[in-house]
């Protein structure tokens, strides 16, 4: 696409976005007036929603930016446990879940999903950044038990949380620590898959305060998810155990000093995975929830230690505060790859090594391990002035470590022979990221304010990497890189009154570069930083009494310089360049309305078109991803919606009974970009969910049943070749089929 296009295309959508909010923005202010003039009161209003998505506690309606916030109690209330469920709600996010690592795409901002890709959405859990700079990774997959709320960002949210989140940010809000009364509550509940197996859930949480300035709070659960995926060949399922936990602790160590600290813990071990065998057009090769592994194939264990802790000093006239955190995470899967040209000649290797299986294949051992330190220091402003800011300072030092041993194995007893390492890789990586940032909002009037910021980055890279085994001589690879980069935000905000505000939010965002560690010629050694720029022009307003509130955001994002995944062709290494731009532009809406006391009622929508703006350029002749200028960017639906119903009943004796439904729309997508023109992208077909939530509560107990997927549908949220060939088979990752489940829980 020519810089003209660009340009078209880009004040084509400010057109728009001032002239669709435009007749919206005159006649609100007159609706709003009209309703004070009416003096009209609701039955119910909504709740206030405080959020700390700017790093200090603002009204969610205050907030200049697209964000959408999960009620982790409603939606466990509803048997929603994991992040698959509570990210079903959020429409333009894609999750894309696979044992080894998972990545979260908002507004289209991705190229890869494997486990070499660098994330392009942040995580911070409490403001300490979760998961590697370096490689997507496994996602925690917290338990609702210990969590507030979860934030979701939407947006480059390069100026406060720095690289790696272009596309937005996802916040999880832990609960603190009280020191007012001692309180638990436990629940436990069960659950039935079909086409598959049974699950249970069982939770525990206790608040001790030990004085008015000092409290505990400790979590503690183990879950089960069912299976729903044979393995035809060894009988194993795709089970999911668990468990983990929390610690944390809160001292008011005077009336201007507090210390907070938690400790979190969680084991996660899986009996195979959800991944689907089917042909090209998604035709089931085995059934529709079966695979054919190896035995052993496809199973992983993984281990979170997460360890924080923040000093807030109360100066008067502003917040100090210092968060330092600690992360830890141990990854192990078996890889079934006796589909590749190496795991094909796996009998003649057997038999050249005189090896005693009666049917040989062949896996890969990965094993991925990171550990990363964060320090930040920041100084906020407090009480009202006509400049809020912000300024502090932060620091990550993260070490990566990985192997992965290509194995020769039996396909039926899982057997694995590891004095005969085919192939070997060892890599080393150790990252480090310095930061400084400012930012402010000049408020002119009571009603209209400007914020701005800047963040400064420093970075660098050391990576070794070790190859070898039989089939090939060891090599031995090093490189470092070192990047810098600056990040900018400016936002006009507009109050016509405490109910509708709208706002214009042009912010940047980057992803630091890295080193591909290889010898192969013609493989460039490093590549470098991508970045972008976002304009978003929202409005956020509530009527009716405070009773139903609306949030509309339109945004574009030009990228530049996107990294994006290539395959080397005569070895199939696969390594890591730059490759033009891309663009995406949409629409979001959020509506939340309480009609009476009795009933809740949400609804959201997303519009993403996210597509290259330029050809994909190849360092190597026959090596390049194909992409072509207005293809689209992999994993983002067009279209993507939710909505959620929930009523309230009086049963007498004290009791209280509520119902629900909530419907999920995803749309179609394509997936990753493929070598030629000649090997189509492989297109997921859109899928809609349906649940529905019944239950009875007193005041110290309650008791709910719940149906996930309703209509049994068979969606699909990520696919892969399994080969080089148009014509090669699809492993595709499934949701999962209707769960029918119960829930008891009671509070102390």
């Amino acid at each position: 696409m020519s810089s003209v296009a660009r340009r078209n295309r880009l004040s084509q959508f400010i057109s728009r976005a001032l002239c669709c909010p435009a007749s919206a923005l005159l006649l609100l202010p007159s609706i709003a007036l009209a309703q004070q003039d009416d003096g009209a009161t609701a039955a119910k209003q909504l709740d206030t929603i405080t959020v700390t998505a700017q790093k200090r506690s603002e009204r969610l309606q205050d907030v200049p930016m697209s964000i959408q916030v999960l009620n982790t109690e409603k939606m466990s209330s509803e048997g929603s446990y994991k992040l698959a469920d509570y990210f079903a709600q959020l429409p333009g996010l894609s999750y894309i879940q696979s044992p080894m690592s998972s990545n979260i795409v908002l507004r289209g901002i991705a190229t890869d999903s494997g486990l070499g890709s660098r994330p392009t959405s942040g995580i911070v859990i409490d403001d300490v950044p979760y998961g590697s700079a370096l490689s997507t990774g496994a996602i925690p997959d917290l338990d609702p038990s210990d969590l507030q709320q979860i934030e979701v960002l939407r947006g480059p949210q390069g100026t406060l949380y720095g690289a790696s989140s272009m596309g937005g940010l996802i916040k999880y809000v832990m609960t603190d620590p009280d020191t007012s009364a001692t309180f638990g509550r436990v629940e436990a509940g069960g659950s039935t898959a079909a086409h598959g197996g049974s699950g249970y859930n069982a939770r525990t949480s206790v608040n001790l305060p030990f004085s008015d300035r000092f409290a505990l709070r400790v979590s503690l659960f183990q879950r089960q998810d069912p299976a729903f995926v044979h393995n035809t060949n060894s009988g194993d399922e795709n089970d999911s155990q668990v468990r983990g936990g929390r610690v944390s602790a809160l001292w008011n160590v005077s009336d201007t000093v507090t210390v907070r600290s938690s400790a979190l813990f969680q084991d996660t071990e899986t009996g195979s995975s959800s991944v689907v065998d089917t042909d090209p057009d998604l035709h089931p090769l085995y059934g529709q929830y079966s695979h054919d592994r190896i035995s052993g194939g496809d199973t992983f264990k993984g281990q979170v230690r997460f360890y924080t802790t923040k000093v807030s000093w109360d100066l008067g006239w502003a917040m100090l505060d210092s968060i330092s955190g600690y992360a830890q995470h141990r990854s192990r899967a078996y890889q079934d790859v006796g589909y590749t040209t190496i795991g094909r000649l796996a009998p003649v290797f057997a038999g050249i090594f005189g090896l005693d299986s009666d049917n040989p294949s062949s896996l890969i051992d990965n094993r991925y391990n990171t550990d990363r330190t964060t320090q930040e220091v920041r100084l906020v402003s407090q009480g009202e002035h006509a400049l809020d800011w912000q300024v502090g300072a932060f620091y990550s030092d993260e070490e990566a470590k990985s192997t992965q041993n290509f194995y020769i194995a039996d396909k039926t007893s899982g057997t694995i022979y590891r004095d005969f390492p085919l192939l070997v890789s060892l890599g080393d990586s150790t990252y480090r990221e310095k930061a400084v940032y400012a930012d402010g909002t000049y408020h002119f009037t009571p009603q209209f304010d400007i914020q701005f910021g800047a963040r400064y980055a420093r970075n660098s890279l050391r990576e070794n990497s070790d190859t070898g085994g039989l089939l090939q001589d060891p090599n031995q690879s090093f490189d470092s890189n070192k990047d810098s980069a600056t990040t900018y935000l400016f936002s006009p905000r507009y109050r016509f009154n405490d109910e509708l505000m709208t706002y214009l939010r042009v912010a940047s965002g980057y992803r630091a570069g890295g080193s591909n560690g290889t010898l192969v010629a013609n493989v460039p050694f490093s590549y470098d930083s991508d970045s972008l720029w976002s304009y978003e022009l929202g409005l956020k307003t509530q009527l009716l009494d405070h009773s139903l509130s609306l949030d509309a955001a339109l945004f574009y994002i030009d990228w530049s310089d996107l990294q994006i995944s290539q395959v080397e062709p005569t070895l199939g290494s696969s390594y890591t360049t730059n490759a033009g731009k891309a663009s995406s532009q949409g629409l979001e809406l959020s509506v939340n309305w309480v009609p009476s006391a009795d009933w809740k009622v949400t609804a959201s929508y997303a519009y993403t078109d996210a597509t290259l703006a330029q050809d994909i350029p190849g360092y190597t002749e026959g090596s390049s991803a194909y992409g072509k200028d207005g293809n689209r960017l992999p994993y983002s639906a067009r279209n993507s919606a939710s909505a959620s119903l929930k009523r309230y009943f009086p049963l007498g004796s004290n009791l209280e009974g509520f119902a629900g439904a909530d419907v999920a729309y995803m749309g179609d997508r394509d997936m990753e970009f493929t070598t030629s023109a000649s090997i189509p992208r492989i297109h997921l077909p859109s899928y809609t969910t349906v649940g529905l939530n019944a239950g009875v509560q007193g005041q110290a107990w309650s008791a709910t049943l719940y149906v996930r997927n309703l209509t049994d549908e068979v969606g699909y949220i990520n696919a892969n070749r399994r080969g080089s060939l148009a014509s090669s088979p699809l492993g595709a990752t499934l949701i999962q089929p209707r769960t029918v489940g119960l829930t008891l829980a009671w509070d102390y």
